[in-house]
């Protein structure tokens, strides 16, 4: 479904216009909560998030569930092309919001193909199909990455989305600690999120050597390396806490820190940034100390033409609606 013009949706468009003219890409991710939410609310929460922060390009939403709340996002914020994973069967299957979640990307500017890499595909609670697109021409298929990984696999890999400018996205939403740290638990929630890194880093090669730049944004679930003990920066070595704290057995004072999938990203090539590393914390709650948990990281020829990220400032425990605050950069050629 194409997106209605509204008055507001007509000056949005006028000021996206304004800015392709001088070719410039603005970018924003954001965990909208909407695990829960109708397609109502999820449009209304877009709307509001871009009166505040304005126009972009490019919106990415993690923990939404299904197609019409991303159309409903797209007539509001006026995104003429979406695409949306397809991870996990629908909650009228699993019976749990949770367990349904997926992430979108939304954009001004036309998709050439879209795909995702889902570990579960059809397993019983996998969901083996393609991502679903708002172009019925556009390509839309499922990647297969060769990958040896342990059990269980992540419930969610990425979806990815090439744009017609050259630029290949990827949006992720990757395995939650609940707030918990330097426990057994979190060591293997660390490796989940690792092999979430991994497999995109080895896309992300082909992506690399065809010549094009790449953005990677969503909700990573951990700190950057270097704001808390747990979060590493070599993949050959581990801290092994199991007792709740890191002190003196992660970072400088012990071993590397047992989460390494940042650094696994930051790995895949010399022009790696990651632009969010120095936010400050974008869940609204606080319960992670060090920083935000939701990145934009980019690679390739043009990685250097990005700002530093930003988020916008919160009062309260929501940032229009969501538990999390948005972040934000812009490209400029």
């Amino acid at each position: 479904m194409r997106p209605r013009l509204t008055l507001m949706t007509a000056a949005w468009l006028l000021l996206a216009l304004t800015a392709a003219q001088a070719d410039v890409m603005r970018l924003m991710t954001w965990n909208i909560e909407g695990g829960e939410q109708p397609p109502r609310v999820i449009a209304e929460r877009v709307e509001a998030a871009l009166s505040m922060v304005g126009p972009v390009d490019v919106l990415m939403l993690q923990e939404v569930i299904d197609a019409a709340q991303i159309e409903a996002a797209a007539e509001a914020g006026g995104f003429a092309h979406w695409a949306i994973s397809d991870f996990s069967p629908p909650t009228r299957i699993t019976g749990a919001w949770h367990q349904s979640l997926e992430v979108a990307i939304l954009s001004r500017r036309p998709f050439t193909a879209v795909s995702e890499w889902d570990l579960t595909g059809r397993r019983p609670e996998g969901d083996g199909h393609p991502p679903r697109v708002s172009d019925a021409e556009i390509p839309s298929r499922e990647l297969r990455i060769a990958l040896d990984t342990a059990e269980p696999v992540p419930s969610r890999g990425f979806l990815r989305a090439d744009l017609a400018n050259g630029w290949t996205l990827y949006a992720v939403h990757w395995m939650s600690s609940r707030g918990q740290d330097c426990t057994a638990k979190d060591r293997e929630n660390a490796r989940l999120r690792e092999v979430q890194a991994a497999g995109l880093v080895k896309d992300a090669a082909r992506v690399l050597e065809a010549g094009r730049s790449l953005l990677i944004a969503g909700d990573f679930n951990i700190q950057a390396p270097g704001r808390v003990l747990r979060v590493g920066t070599d993949p050959g070595e581990d801290c092994a806490p199991t007792g709740g704290t890191c002190k003196d057995l992660c970072g400088p004072a012990g071993r590397d820190g047992y989460d390494d999938s940042i650094a696994i990203l930051l790995g895949m090539d010399a022009s790696a940034r990651l632009l969010s590393s120095n936010l400050d914390a974008t869940y609204v709650l606080r319960r992670f100390p060090g920083g935000a948990i939701d990145h934009i990281l980019v690679a390739g020829p043009e990685a250097a033409s990005f700002a530093e990220a930003s988020t916008p400032p919160v009062r309260g425990k929501r940032w229009n609606g969501s538990d999390h605050r948005p972040v934000l950069t812009s490209m400029t050629r």
